[in-house]
């Protein structure tokens, strides 16, 4: 396996692992009486900010060797690309308010065979075995890992419609990773990704944020939620989905389940059905097939 793609495999994996970790600490602060909307609205606030004064910081350095500076036109196109990370996040949550966490993570891992799809698309080329079977693995893992069987009653069509578009979105994310203005510096990059979702976020939010919105979760919970839901995911997901591709991507980023399980179990104490975890050992099984296949396919 080539060492570039080796990196953006592990740079891809531990940006979803994030957002795994992120969804135990969003259930924490909805436990302590934040709505959504503070939730959403202050995480990519917090990301935005922090991401823009590392920006700053690296400014003050000496510029590298033929660096140019980021064009107008590239900027546009990241913030706009950025807005898919607001519409994802934006759109989880408003499925997670209609349906049951199960439902909703199950919907948004469509995001896999989407991006598979996807990739297929633009590449116009049948995707390998191993991808189509390294998706209906994930496919069949996530129905077991959520126990999406055993809890279809609470599925509505507004929870299912929201599920999809975030979907929808988080395919774009990924796909906008890989192909909007990758010659831009991963700082910038990122940077203005956020910053674009940072306003679909905040206007999204802006209902609830006119109504009640409570400082203490800036410290309580949005330093952390942003870390892991705004600030680590985009510079990795910038740094690493180049080398692994779209369709790879996509893939590894179905991670996001198993972390946020394991978690759930550890710091929630919620219990899962030994299917639940069979569900979560096809996914892990999954993903090393995919890892397999690109690393011979880089041979």
């Amino acid at each position: 396996m080539r060492k570039d793609l080796f990196v953006g495999i592990v740079l891809v994996l531990i940006g979803a692992s994030c957002y795994g970790l992120q969804s135990t600490c969003v259930k924490l602060a909805y436990g302590q009486g934040y709505s959504p909307g503070e939730v959403i609205g202050t995480q990519f606030v917090i990301g935005a900010v922090v991401l823009g004064l590392i920006k700053l910081a690296s400014r003050m350095r000496p510029a590298r060797p033929g660096s140019l500076p980021v064009r107008w036109p590239d900027r546009l196109k990241l913030i706009a690309g950025g807005a898919s990370i607001g519409f994802t996040g934006s759109f989880y949550y408003l499925s997670v308010a209609y349906t049951s966490v199960s439902a909703a993570i199950v919907l948004l891992m469509q995001s896999v065979w989407m991006g598979v799809a996807l990739d297929a698309v633009l590449s116009r080329s049948w995707p390998s075995s191993t991808k189509l079977v390294s998706s209906l693995l994930v496919l069949l893992g996530t129905v077991l890992a959520t126990n999406l069987l055993g809890d279809a009653a609470h599925l509505s069509v507004l929870g299912v419609g929201f599920g999809l578009l975030a979907a929808v979105s988080y395919t774009a994310v990924i796909w906008c990773s890989n192909h909007v203005a990758v010659h831009v510096d991963v700082i910038s990059r990122s940077f203005l990704m956020v910053f674009g979702g940072a306003v679909v976020a905040v206007l999204i939010a802006l209902p609830q944020l006119s109504v009640r919105f409570d400082p203490s979760i800036i410290w309580g919970w949005g330093l952390v939620i942003a870390l892991f839901g705004t600030v680590l995911p985009p510079f990795l997901f910038n740094k690493g989905i180049p080398a692994t591709g779209v369709g790879l991507a996509a893939m590894l980023s179905s991670v996001e389940l198993p972390v946020a399980v394991v978690m759930a179990g550890l710091i929630l104490h919620e219990a899962f059905l030994p299917s639940q975890w069979a569900g979560v050992g096809i996914i892990l099984g999954a993903i090393g097939l995919a890892n397999v296949g690109a690393g011979r396919a880089a041979a």
